[in-house]
């Protein structure tokens, strides 16, 4: 709004906005990227704080502690991308596995993220390009990729080939 002689007039300055969002596109992709990282970050934050308390000052009656914290990776936007996992142990010393860790980490949503590429046109010569826009990770070379294309055809071709027919009603089987 701007001021003229005691009246408000509504100023607009037109942008080109899809010359803006071409510009921006990869910065923004990149900020989703990061914030989800957080995201995931927080995930396994949390179920550490249940577990065992704030930082500093673990709950008496919890039977583990933080111990530390480890390289490992998360399945995120169809790669594995490194990231830090805290440790929790026993107070007797035993590890103690993170469910939302190992939920994490589950290959089906790699296989998922492949599959939806490659169905979607994407070779597996250019995945590896296409997903490390956004987040840099690994696993993603053409070889892996196409392995985790077969194995999650292969359920879905092994649901569509042992379904029954008895419900449908075909005039025609060609094979």
């Amino acid at each position: 709004m701007e001021i003229v002689r005691g009246q408000e007039l509504l100023v607009r300055v037109p942008l080109p906005m899809a010359a803006v969002w071409a510009e921006m596109q990869a910065q923004v992709e990149q900020l989703t990227g990061q914030a989800g990282l957080q995201i995931l970050r927080a995930i396994l934050e949390d179920e550490v704080t249940r577990r065992v308390g704030p930082p500093h000052r673990p709950h008496p009656t919890a039977g583990c502690v933080r111990w530390g914290k480890q390289p490992g990776y998360v399945v995120f936007g169809g790669q594995k991308i490194p990231l830090e996992r805290p440790r929790v142990r026993t107070r007797e010393g035993e590890e103690v596995e993170l469910d939302s860790y190992e939920q994490l980490q589950q290959d089906g949503k790699l296989q998922r993220a492949v599959r939806e590429g490659l169905v979607a046109g994407l070779s597996t010569r250019n995945y590896r390009r296409a997903v490390e826009s956004v987040l840099e990770g690994y696993g993603i070379e053409k070889s892996s990729v196409s392995r985790q294309f077969v194995a999650a055809s292969s359920h879905q071709l092994r649901v569509l080939c042992e379904r029954r027919l008895e419900d449908l009603n075909l005039v025609v089987l060609m094979i």
